[in-house]
């Protein structure tokens, strides 16, 4: 699994690197599983469509009803890993970050209780404020960058920025539509965990979001680094 090489010495804590570490594991092996899980449902889907042909012209559809067993398990087993990866990847960004912008401006290190408080699931809300870090303006320059990498970096970030405004107003739509009294505007779906406002029988609020997330929270400990060893 990747992950930072720190110097033990560093100005990162024990609990900080610790927590850094574990929901790097975490998330990582979450993707990993939610891949596979997305291997099987496509085989499935395959699977399906040749017992469509094959039991066009038969009066015994055993071989369709088996995939189609499977496939509505796999696809429940596969959203249950995407929501399980959401929160510890949601929640790695938002370590890495708030621990890079410590480090960047040499604050104090977080307390221990603060650390275990950004390692729960954030709400779409903390997270769409902590991709709002000018994350590309706090990293050093490379000695040898390639041209525009502070852009890149800013407009990547911004991007799943507004992938997570979108998935904000997603969730208050879900309501409408299963007349929920809460969360009507986008003010309270921002105070919402993601997890909580993804119903089964509804498109993924996570779709689309969730991939590129996982690559932000991956660089957030090389980040971190960067800054570490350029000071």
């Amino acid at each position: 699994m990747r992950f930072a090489r720190f110097d033990e010495r560093g100005p990162l804590t024990t609990i900080e690197l610790g927590a850094l570490r574990s929901l790097n594991a975490a998330f990582l092996t979450a993707r990993y599983e939610l891949q596979s899980a997305g291997a099987l449902w496509d085989r499935l889907q395959s699977g399906g469509d040749v017992a469509d042909m094959h039991e066009a012209n038969t009066t015994f559809p055993f071989y369709g009803q088996a995939v189609q067993e499977i496939a509505s398990g796999a696809a429940a087993y596969e959203r249950h890993v995407a929501l399980t990866a959401w929160r510890y990847t949601a929640a790695a960004v938002v370590l890495g970050v708030t621990v890079l912008q410590r480090v960047a401006e040499a604050k104090p290190p977080l307390t221990a209780a603060t650390v275990e408080e950004l390692c729960q699931e954030p709400t779409l809300g903390r997270l769409h404020e902590a991709l709002s870090v000018p994350v590309a303006d706090l990293l050093p320059e490379r000695e040898h960058s390639f041209p525009n990498e502070r852009e890149d970096t800013a407009q990547r970030w911004a991007r799943v920025r507004d992938g997570v405004a979108d998935a904000i107003e997603l969730v208050v739509e879900i309501a409408a539509d299963e007349e929920a009294a809460h969360p009507r505007t986008k003010d309270e779906a921002a105070g919402c965990l993601l997890t909580e406002h993804c119903p089964p029988h509804t498109d993924p609020v996570y779709h689309g979001v969730l991939e590129p997330l996982f690559k932000l929270a991956e660089e957030a400990p090389f980040d971190i680094n960067r800054i570490i060893k350029s000071s």
